[in-house]
């Protein structure tokens, strides 16, 4: 069974530190490991992944001090996105770079990962892009829980996380069984629990907010030809949000200031 890589996205705060606390050493004790490890990027005409290497065999020697087993497969899916972070406009990437990686943690994480490195989904720039808005989501929420300033006070950070929600959750009237669309409904339940025990900021939103269906029906009332956010009309569709409405929730503003 793959194993899904959105669900680590909660976590990539956590390793993005350990990440980029390398400073690149020239000579590097992995020096010929990578010289040969990164030739296969050499092919595509990109010459410049060594120091993406070393420091990549460094964060995994680091991850693999905690012992832990789900940290460290989280911590790899994390050092996965980054790397996929770092390809050029080429569709050749998305192989060579879950070829990359995979040799990675053969050589450096084998003991640790084998349950786990042959299941993970290989990334392409669907899967990316969704990475990246899970994460930002995420950055918002950590904004938001430690008080962080985002232009209207911590507040604003959770209006930020309302506004990203509502925008990824079209793709989920598409395909609500997606693996991407569950991670979404975890955020959800995350974010609606601790906005129950945030006092200056639960007035300002509805946790569960109005169920989809009922948006849908004030649409149809409408015209029959008006639908949400642009999602073509289906003659399945409402029972496919009737579907959905049971496994996400749609947070939504309660007053004016915030809509």
């Amino acid at each position: 069974m793959t194993e899904s890589i959105y669900n680590a996205a909660s976590l990539f705060s956590e390793y993005e530190p350990i990440l980029s606390s390398f400073p690149i050493e020239n000579p590097s004790p992995y020096d010929t490991w990578c010289d040969n490890a990164v030739k296969i990027f050499a092919k595509a005409g990109d010459t410049s992944k060594k120091n993406i290497c070393i420091t990549s065999i460094k964060y995994l020697e680091r991850i693999k001090v905690k012992e832990d087993k789900d940290y460290i497969s989280n911590g790899c899916k994390y050092l996965y996105y980054r790397i996929y972070n770092q390809k050029e406009n080429d569709p050749k990437y998305s192989d060579i770079t879950f070829k990359f990686y995979n040799n990675l943690l053969e050589k450096y994480a084998s003991k640790e990962t084998r349950t786990f490195k042959d299941s993970i989904e290989k990334i392409n720039n669907d899967i990316f892009c969704k990475l990246e808005n899970l994460e930002k989501l995420y950055d918002y929420f950590d904004k938001y829980k430690n008080s962080n300033d985002c232009y209207r006070g911590s507040c604003g950070c959770a209006e930020k996380c309302v506004e990203l929600y509502n925008t990824y959750l079209s793709e989920c009237y598409i395909n609500y069984y997606s693996e991407f669309c569950a991670e979404l409904h975890k955020f959800a339940e995350k974010f609606n629990e601790y906005l129950r025990e945030k006092i200056e900021c639960n007035e300002k939103f509805t946790p569960f907010g109005r169920h989809i269906k009922s948006r849908i029906r004030k649409k149809k009332n409408m015209g029959d030809n008006v639908n949400i956010k642009g999602i073509p009309k289906k003659h399945t569709f409402e029972s496919d949000i009737i579907k959905l409405e049971k496994r996400l929730y749609n947070i939504s503003y309660k007053n004016e200031d915030y809509s």
